[in-house]
């Protein structure tokens, strides 16, 4: 379960990582703070909401945990 988390921590990888590597956390606040392309960074949003889910829906039935939602 620390996949959801850190798909979205964008600080970690700005302190840690070098500017070479970019996580989509960080081109969500790029897109938001430096290009004000809202709408691309709300798109970019919605898409990595949508793959989460995805995931942990296949997670769920494959874990035998369906009460659970």
């Amino acid at each position: 379960m620390t996949f959801i988390p850190a798909t979205g921590d964008y600080i970690n990888a700005q302190l840690l990582g070098s500017p070479n590597q970019r996580m989509v956390g960080n081109v969500i606040q790029d897109l938001f703070t430096t290009s004000n392309d809202y709408a691309a960074a709300g798109a970019l949003s919605v898409v990595l909401m949508v793959i989460i889910l995805v995931m942990v829906m296949i997670w769920i039935r494959k874990s035998g945990t369906e009460e659970l939602v």
